[in-house]
């Protein structure tokens, strides 16, 4: 007998490199030109490849994403190959895409949730982020009232910011209001094309716990909470923001999400930059899936962590924060921790965002000078 399927809990299947916003906290590294080289595959190559890893992976669900995964128009040919499978189905969406008619046709699928971003209460402050002069803030409105409208459930998600961390409580209302009982949380995270807007949008450890404050007593009210982008502990007393739920990076574990882009390359999660064993399509005949998640780029990640982090009890949870974004502003996923901790223990890198900033002209007060807990 042959050794069992290995199992990972979910797969996000980046459909398309295209978008039609441009968010400044994007982890996609191909945004500059909007993916003009990668495009999207061809119907039959995305499900070719989405076949190929069911039939070697056993996977929870599939998460479809982008770019923005509406702006594939084989983005239903895939859930109707999904809904053959068996195969549980979510979905990350700016909603600016989702008409009255797109939502109808979503509602005939087992969707377990489509996620929708709000990164403020108001169009100035949402569109600060995302893009502005393209009336953003009122289309995602309008998508999300059609899905909530056509029973399609619908997941919040507020990425925290610089510029939006004290906006955090207005946001979850506007929330509220529409009738959304699941927030995710999603600390900005400098990776890919949001790299080059870390001094812009990197929440200190102030603000990430003054936007946390303001989320407590909608939690406690019982709006579910999620903290999606891991919060280390040694930076963030968790303890203190129960019900909210934090999560841990999960790679080269059972619960990982792994991420397939729209090359076919298989990757760590979203905002990882390898490909696995340096394979770039899948597709290939010599390609063994199930062999790529043994690839080192997996199953040697966790086996490193800063040496800031030596003695932690939680390092072996935490390891330092998010990799992807230590590699992309500071080289390498495990020399220094997580750049949402590092600017406030290295002074040369608190420096540079200084510099960055004032050439900017950013005026949002510099809070990182705060003490990190040991």
């Amino acid at each position: 007998m042959g050794r069992p399927r290995p199992r990972i809990y979910s797969l996000a299947i980046e459909l398309t490199a295209h978008c039609n916003q441009k968010c400044d906290y994007c982890y996609n590294e191909w945004r500059d030109d909007n993916g003009q080289d990668l495009g999207a595959p061809t119907k039959a190559q995305l499900l070719a490849r989405v076949d190929k890893i069911l039939d070697a992976i056993d996977v929870d669900h599939v998460t479809l994403t982008g770019g923005e995964p509406l702006a594939n128009h084989d983005v239903f040919a895939l859930l109707d190959r999904l809904r053959e499978r068996g195969v549980g189905v979510q979905m990350i969406s700016n909603g600016g895409l989702i008409t009255d008619r797109i939502a109808a046709r979503l509602s005939e699928y087992p969707i377990r949730f489509v996620q929708v971003t709000l990164d403020g209460a108001d169009a100035p402050v949402h569109e600060a982020h995302v893009g502005e002069g393209r009336d953003h803030f009122e289309k995602t409105l309008a998508g999300v009232r059609a899905l909530l409208a056509h029973r399609v459930p619908v997941v919040g998600c507020i990425v925290i910011t610089r510029k939006n961390a004290l906006h955090v409580g207005a946001i979850l209302e506007l929330w509220k209001s529409l009738g959304v009982k699941h927030v995710a949380l999603s600390r900005f995270s400098p990776a890919g094309y949001a790299a080059k807007y870390a001094a812009a949008l990197m929440a200190s450890v102030s603000d990430a716990t003054a936007a946390l404050e303001q989320a407590l007593p909608f939690a406690k009210d019982g709006m579910r909470m999620t903290s999606t982008m891991p919060m280390p502990p040694c930076a963030v007393e968790t303890e203190r923001f129960a019900p909210i739920a934090f999560g841990a990076c999960p790679i080269g574990t059972e619960m990982q999400e792994v991420a397939l882009g729209p090359g076919g390359e298989l990757r760590n999660c979203t905002l990882h930059r390898a490909a696995f064993g340096g394979v770039k399509d899948v597709l290939e005949s010599s390609v063994d899936v199930a062999a790529l998640l043994d690839a080192p780029e997996r199953s040697a990640y966790q086996s490193r962590h800063p040496e800031f982090c030596d003695g932690c009890k939680h390092v072996k949870t935490c390891g330092g924060g998010c990799g992807a974004a230590a590699e992309w502003l500071l080289g390498d996923a495990r020399s220094t921790p997580d750049p949402f901790v590092w600017q406030h223990i290295d002074e040369a890198f608190a420096a540079k965002l200084r510099e960055a900033r004032e050439r900017a002209k950013i005026t949002t007060p510099d809070k990182r000078r705060l003490e990190v807990l040991r």
